[in-house]
C-alpha cells in the first residue's frame, strides 16, 4: 500500500506562476511522476481534486484553479483527513497545527535577515507567526543549504526536523521545436536578468554599473523580465535617459517567452543580495547558459563552477566579471559545465525527500 500524502497546493492560486507557484508545480509533477505516495491535493485542509490540479498543471496559471475553488468546490467543501500527513508548499498560514503529522517549506529567510528590502506585511509574518507555525511541523523542507542555515541561525531549536527540497528544472518538449521554427530575434548580443523587481535583486547595482567606463565599453544589452514588486517606485524614477538603449524591461511573460529569451541570450545576470535557491539560474544553465551571479546566499551552490562570481555590491567587480564572461572563449568553455551543472538537479531529487518522510 501506498503511503498517503495530501499536498497543499495553495500557491498555484495566483494568477501568475513565479517563485513559489513554480516551486510548487515543479513539486506536485515530481510527486505525481514518482508514483510512490497515495497523493491528493489541498488548499487550506480543503480538498481539491485532482482532475483540477491536473488541468491546473497544463494551463499553467491559477485562474481556473482559483476559480473552480471559489465557484464548486467552496459550496460544499469536504475537509481533508487529519490522519493523512500534509505538506504546504510554503507557510501553513491559520491551519497550523490541525493535522497530526505536518510539514511546511521554508523558502528564504530574507524579511528576517534583510527587512529593508520588504514590505511591513512580509516581515510581520516572519516575526508573529513563522516561529510559532514551526513547532507543529515533524518535518520542515528547505530548499537550500543557504535556506537551511539562516532558518537555523533564526531558530537553532527546529535543526534536528529540517530536509532539504531542492528545485529542478522542466521545459515542454514542444519549446525546442517552437523556438527553432520563429524568426530570429535581435541580433544585438543581450544578458538577460530574471526576477520579480524589488530591492533584494539588487537591479541598482547594474543600472548603477552602466556608467562604469568598463561596462560602457561592451556591446551586451540587458534584458530585465519580471513582474514590478514592492518598493521600487523610487527605484524606476531614477532610471538615467542614457540606459534607454543598454536595458529594456519586459514586465511577466509566459514560460515560453522565458525560455525563448533564455535560448538566444549570451548569459543570465544574477546580481541578487539574498535567494533561497535561484531557480531561473537552473534554468538558465539547463539550456547551456552560464551565470554572471552574485557571490552571496546559495547562488554559488546552485550555479557550482557554471559561473563567474562577484561581490553584489561591488561595481567594480561586477565590471570585471562582465567582462570575463562576455569573452566569447569564456561562454564557450562553462556551456558544458551549465548544462552538466542543471543536470545534477532533477525531478527524482525533489521527490525523494518528501517520499521518504510521508513513509515515515
Amino acid at each position: 500500500m501506498k503511503p498517503p500524502l495530501t499536498l497543499d497546493i495553495g500557491p498555484l492560486l495566483e494568477a501568475q506562476w513565479t517563485g513559489i507557484p513554480v516551486f510548487t508545480r515543479r513539486l506536485a509533477q515530481a510527486l505525481i511522476a514518482s508514483d510512490e505516495l497515495d497523493l491528493a491535493f489541498a488548499c487550506n485542509l480543503i480538498r481539491v481534486p485532482e482532475s483540477l490540479v491536473h488541468e491546473a498543471l497544463r494551463i499553467g496559471g491559477g485562474d481556473y484553479l482559483r476559480t473552480e475553488i471559489e465557484t464548486n468546490i467552496l459550496r460544499d467543501p469536504e475537509i481533508v483527513d487529519p490522519d493523512r500527513p500534509v505538506l504546504y508548499a510554503s507557510n501553513k498560514g491559520r491551519c497550523s497545527g490541525l493535522i497530526a503529522r505536518e510539514a511546511s517549506t521554508v523558502h528564504d529567510m530574507t524579511t528576517l535577515f534583510m527587512p529593508d528590502t520588504h514590505d511591513e506585511a512580509n516581515i510581520a509574518h516572519h516575526l508573529d507567526h513563522l516561529e510559532a507555525e514551526l513547532m507543529t511541523d515533524e518535518a520542515i523542507f528547505c530548499i537550500s543549504e543557504s535556506t537551511r542555515a539562516s532558518l537555523i541561525s533564526a531558530a537553532p531549536s527546529v535543526a534536528r526536523r529540517i530536509r532539504l527540497l531542492p528545485q529542478y528544472v522542466d521545459w515542454p518538449d514542444t519549446f525546442e521545436t517552437v523556438e527553432r521554427n520563429l524568426p530570429k530575434l535581435s541580433p544585438r548580443p543581450y544578458a538577460l536578468v530574471i526576477g520579480t523587481i524589488e530591492p533584494r535583486k539588487n537591479l541598482s547595482l547594474l543600472i548603477d554599473a552602466l556608467a562604469d567606463p568598463t561596462v560602457a565599453k561592451t556591446d551586451i544589452a540587458f534584458v530585465v523580465l519580471g513582474k514590478k514588486g514592492w518598493m521600487v517606485d523610487d527605484f524606476l524614477a531614477r532610471l538615467p535617459p542614457t540606459t534607454q538603449n543598454r536595458i529594456a524591461f519586459t514586465g511577466f511573460v509566459s514560460e515560453f517567452v522565458k525560455y525563448r529569451l533564455l535560448k538566444n541570450a549570451q548569459f543570465l545576470v544574477y546580481p541578487s543580495l539574498c535567494e533561497g535557491f535561484g531557480i531561473p539560474a537552473l534554468e538558465a544553465m539547463s539550456l547551456g547558459k552560464p551565470v554572471l551571479a552574485a557571490r552571496a546566499s546559495s547562488l554559488p551552490e546552485v550555479v557550482g563552477d557554471a559561473g563567474v562570481y562577484f561581490d553584489p555590491l561591488s561595481i567594480s567587480e561586477f565590471a570585471a566579471a562582465l567582462a570575463e564572461i562576455a569573452d566569447p572563449r569564456k561562454l564557450r568553455d562553462l556551456a558544458p559545465a551549465a548544462r552538466r551543472r542543471s543536470g545534477e538537479f532533477n525531478w527524482r531529487r525533489m521527490a525523494d525527500p518528501v517520499v521518504a518522510w510521508a513513509k515515515g
